[in-house]
């Protein structure tokens, strides 16, 4: 009876006293399990993806494994034996390079969002094992593989099925505008331009605000605006000729879907609704730092809660110079139901880094032909990587 009660204390502490280390091989299959030595480093600056490597310990917990078979999937491409190890402890070593040969792309194809995902396969003294979590169809059968999600948690390190990602570091602002230095009105004064309603050109402040242009005096980036006509925009009319456009503190009878307080960035912001038409900003050229290789421009944008119609909503794109020479990015376009997928919240507007950009140019483009279709525009930012 003693002995009867040893063995069942044994196995319910889920080890083997040491005379009965048997018992649990008796009644049951190890499977393959690698793990890492330590929490691996598996997230990497998108920054620095030439001299990213991963560089890792993998340990046999179960001390039976005879292979270990790394598979890469990325999209719809699949990479067998990217990896293969036969004995433990070994010494995982890969670059991101390696990566990017082994699927034909390069690292320029390679995103924030990117996700590499590794699959391993371990072979056994009594199997092969799939480092797949099981998937059940409707008729009970696998189609996965033979590995619980359990042992893919945080504390056991797995090595049997891990993604590879990627981090964007914080921006640092070579110049930027929150539109804070150009001088406001009251909340409900509108522009008035010259000449005809639907007449393409140059916009010109007035003797008062609200201003559609700026001239940097060398703290923010200075704008011009100007208008463009776009047939269609309107049932009833094209063009405007007075309306509220321009810089504009918030105002203080917006409904609760459209609280602008406080705007993303300082207590300004451009304005516009109803042009019937659209404005088109042209920030101020900015040079990126000499020596410097990586770099974006971003902005923030607010469209009221209402019923966009098809011509409707926000469009930019910077003009850009390299080494190479000149070219032109598109950075954003929301128009109809894009527009109405990200109306009622502050978004953000962002390029991304780029490499090798000597100098931006942004252009915004915003249009509507309701007084019930504001867009505001914020925090516009040319930026470069932290030190």
């Amino acid at each position: 009876m003693k002995n009867i009660y040893k063995y069942l204390l044994c196995f319910l502490a889920i080890f083997a006293c040491e005379d009965d280390k048997n018992l649990l091989e008796d009644i049951a299959v190890r499977g393959g399990f690698i793990q890492f030595n330590e929490v691996p480093t598996l997230v990497f600056n998108i920054l620095e993806l030439d001299t990213s490597t991963i560089s890792e310990q993998l340990v046999d917990p179960n001390n039976n494994a005879t292979n270990y078979a790394l598979a890469l999937y990325y999209e719809d491409m699949v990479i067998n034996d990217f990896v293969v190890i036969n004995s433990f402890p070994a010494e995982l070593n890969f670059t991101i390079n390696d990566i990017v040969s082994a699927l034909g792309i390069t690292t320029a194809d390679i995103a924030q969002s990117s996700k590499f995902t590794f699959v391993a396969t371990v072979t056994t003294t009594t199997g092969v094992f799939s480092g797949l979590s099981p998937d059940f169809d409707d008729n009970n059968v696998n189609q996965g593989g033979d590995s619980t999600v359990r042992l893919k948690s945080t504390g056991f390190r797995d090595a049997i099925e891990f993604d590879v990602t990627f981090f964007t570091p914080p921006g640092r602002t070579i110049k930027g505008t929150s539109f804070e230095e150009v001088p406001v009105g009251d909340e409900n004064a509108t522009y008035t331009r010259n000449g005809g309603a639907n007449e393409a050109g140059d916009l010109v402040n007035g003797a008062n605000p609200p201003f559609v242009d700026f001239t940097s005096t060398g703290g923010e980036i200075g704008f011009n605006s100007e208008f463009v006509p776009v047939d269609n925009i309107s049932t009833s009319s094209l063009g405007f000729t007075s309306e509220r456009i321009g810089v504009t503190a918030p105002l203080s009878d917006e409904t609760t879907d459209d609280t602008l307080v406080p705007f993303p960035d300082g207590n300004q912001a451009f304005h516009m609704e109803d042009a019937d038409g659209a404005i088109r900003i042209t920030f101020d050229t900015v040079n990126v730092p000499a020596g410097q290789e990586n770099s974006g421009v971003s902005f923030q944008y607010f469209l009221r809660t209402t019923s966009w119609e098809t011509l409707d909503g926000i469009k930019a794109y910077a003009n850009i110079t390299t080494d190479a020479g000149s070219e032109v990015i598109q950075i954003l376009h929301k128009l109809d139901d894009d527009a109405e997928e990200v109306e009622g919240v502050w978004n953000t507007a962002n390029s991304g880094f780029l490499k090798g950009v000597r100098s931006y140019e942004l252009v915004i483009e915003i249009q509507s032909g309701h007084d019930t279709e504001d867009i505001y525009i914020d925090n516009v930012i040319v930026f470069e990587p932290e030190i």
